[in-house]
């Protein structure tokens, strides 16, 4: 799910003096009515945060009604300092102010990690165990998540900016559905007996691979714990888990709640830290016998090296997306802007497959452009714990800058600011919504990923040209089409070179929907049947047969 986003393996978290700064006003006093103002579109940083009726929400914050108790590695079963005794901050996006201090981990901490999932794997229980015990665990788990499911939730928005009720109505349930599923895989992962020319009897093993390395990101900290973890564990491994430096306090929780269900030590082990040395160290680990990542492309080609120049291990990518979303002329406007909303804009625009090409039939551009303007005017932003705001903060400056210069560089491109653009409030990463049109295929607003709630609208005369500028990327994650027409629909599934289509609908992510890219995208899929392949070996044995009945 997607940019970036992620658990970098390059980027360091921001610094504390960049937190206590005025954060984009040199962007702001460099040439304030360049980036704001957009001839015969006038919207001036006074008028137009009056037009967002929630602007002054943000500076009337909620208290999260949730302790943090867990800031340390957990490693063979225990909470442990880093071993440099470094600790590094985890920061709250509303505000910028430090939540709490962790654990710094570095190759020393990835390598007893990897020990002590080693140990777990080639002399511990959890291989060995019948499946079915490591399904009830799995299942105990689960519903001690729904039973903390409100201090995760409220952990989860603090720690990263999303809506609370994103996380507790949407992302929690999700999470305690994935690993029920993956605890119904357990005890069905099985080999197979093939038939082979001559007298033999042959066996094809699914084993577990060992020990796993995983790097989730920032943009769905919880989420990817469950799409990573749950097949992992399903399988028979063991892990080592690195959370982003953004966002590693859920993670440390609920890995305390899958101790609490029975699952033995060593078999789990979380460490918190930076890319550059807790990452790398991982991802080059010669004791690591499979990688999984989310994150950027640029990133994952760095992890992918260091994997394939240690022990060659095998490595599943999930990284970016510059998804199309495809209005065609017969559809009903107003559910296809709804929809093509919902589609960018949720989480902040930080989803790795967020529609972030709006490519709209010029026989109902105008009409469209017009209403989801309108919309994204409406989109209420503020405190992610107030009920009904649809939007926080970006997750920290790098990204909250990151995204605005993106916005000026849509401006100096000659692409219309429809709305939005600015800065919200005056402390934390809030962004308005911001809507382009006029964009051309080679502005980087339609080609780089912004990960930020920046709409762009592009049109377009024909399913041919669509289906070749929508193709025209080196991403492939995902894309969105929307019509009344059957063979439309059944055309574009099939000519649109991405790894999920959703036809009349965006962001369905049911645990058993497999989800990964094409191109720079990524490799392997996540979630379903499919995710079992990442965590299992194939191995052939091969006995003759002695005069056997029958072969």
């Amino acid at each position: 799910m997607a940019a970036r986003r992620l658990s970098s393996l390059l980027t360091r978290s921001f610094s504390a003096s960049l937190l206590h700064s005025p954060v984009s006003e040199s962007l702001l006093q460099k040439n304030p009515h360049k980036l704001w103002c957009v001839p015969g579109r006038i919207s001036g940083l006074r008028r137009n945060i009056n037009r967002y009726s929630t602007a002054a929400a943000v500076e009337e914050l909620i208290t999260p009604q949730v302790e943090v108790n867990y800031t340390q590695h957990l490693i063979n079963g225990q909470f442990v300092d880093a071993a440099s005794g470094k600790t590094f901050p985890a920061y709250d996006p509303r505000t910028g102010e430090v939540i709490a201090r962790l654990a710094e981990g570095d190759a020393q901490d990835i390598n007893r990690a990897v020990s002590a999932a080693r140990k777990a794997f080639d002399e511990g229980p959890w291989p060995k165990m019948p499946a079915y015990e490591r399904c009830r665990i799995l299942l105990r788990f689960a519903d001690l998540v729904e039973k903390h499911s409100n201090e995760l939730a409220a952990l989860e928005t603090w720690n990263n900016g999303k809506p609370f009720e994103q996380s507790a109505k949407s992302e929690l349930p999700m999470f305690v559905r994935l690993f029920h599923y993956y605890a119904g895989w357990a005890d069905k992962i099985h080999g197979l007996t093939v038939p082979a020319d001559g007298d033999y009897h042959v066996q094809v093993l699914h084993e577990p691979i060992g020990v796993a390395g995983q790097i989730i990101p920032w943009n769905f900290p919880l989420l990817m714990f469950a799409w990573k973890v749950g097949p992992a564990l399903a399988c028979g491994n063991t892990i080592v888990l690195k959370t982003a430096e953004q966002t590693p306090l859920t993670a440390l929780y609920v890995a305390k709640l899958l101790h609490e269900a029975g699952l033995p030590p060593g078999v789990l082990n979380v460490v918190s830290g930076y890319g550059p040395t807790a990452g790398a160290a991982l991802a080059s680990h010669m004791d690591v016998d499979k990688l999984a990542f989310t994150g950027s492309t640029e990133t994952g080609k760095t992890v992918l090296e260091l994997a394939a120049r240690s022990n060659l291990k095998p490595v599943t990518l999930e990284l970016g997306g510059k998804s199309p979303f495809i209005v065609f002329e017969d559809a009903d406007v107003d559910k296809a802007v709804e929809l093509a909303h919902f589609a960018l804009f949720f989480n902040q625009g930080q989803c790795c497959c967020a529609g972030s090409r709006t490519f709209v039939h010029e026989r109902i551009y105008d009409e469209f452009l017009e209403k989801a303007k309108a919309r994204a005017l409406r989109r209420t932003v503020g405190d992610p714990f107030k009920k009904g705001v649809e939007q926080g903060p970006q997750i920290d400056v790098e990204q909250f800058e990151k995204v605005l210069r993106y916005i000026r560089s849509g401006i100096e491109s000659k692409a219309t600011l429809e709305c939005g653009g600015h800065r919200l409030g005056s402390r934390g990463f809030f962004i308005e919504p911001t809507v382009f049109s006029n964009v051309e295929d080679d502005m980087l607003i339609a080609k780089d990923e912004i990960f930020g709630p920046v709409q762009t609208i592009l049109k377009f005369k024909d399913i041919d040209e669509v289906i070749r500028r929508a193709n025209r990327t080196t991403y492939g994650l995902a894309a969105g089409v929307f019509t009344k027409n059957v063979e439309t629909a059944n055309r574009m599934m099939r000519a649109l070179r991405v790894g999920t289509v959703w036809v009349n609908c965006f962001d369905v992510f049911d645990a058993a929907i497999p989800f990964g890219g094409y191109k720079m995208s990524g490799t392997g899929r996540e979630k379903g049947i499919y995710s079992l392949n990442n965590y299992l070996q194939i191995k052939a044995v091969v006995s003759p047969l002695n005069n056997p009945a029958w072969i």
